[in-house]
């Protein structure tokens, strides 16, 4: 989605909101400004390697398509007796 089609569509949900939520959202606004984004606790060094991995292999094009996602997680769940989660 690009920059334009985001503001549009914020847009013409900000219209059909009543006062209410439209303070709501105001309000989170406002505070995006006011606070940094603060983390529920600091990342372990272990979390921080794994994090950077991740960039690096996406950068590289070291991804999987949803479909091999999807196949990798139910063979693993499935060890645990867990479904697929689609047929």
């Amino acid at each position: 989605m690009t920059r334009m089609q985001t503001i549009e569509l914020i847009t013409a949900k900000l219209a059909t909101l009543d006062d209410e939520r439209l303070q709501a959202v105001a309000q989170m606004i406002s505070s995006l400004d006011e606070e940094e984004s603060v983390l529920p606790r600091e990342l372990t060094p272990r979390e921080l390697a794994l994090i950077e991995q991740s960039r690096e292999d996406f950068k590289a094009g070291r991804t999987l398509t949803l479909e091999e996602a999807r196949a990798r997680t139910d063979e693993f769940l499935a060890k645990h007796g867990v479904p697929p989660s689609r047929k």
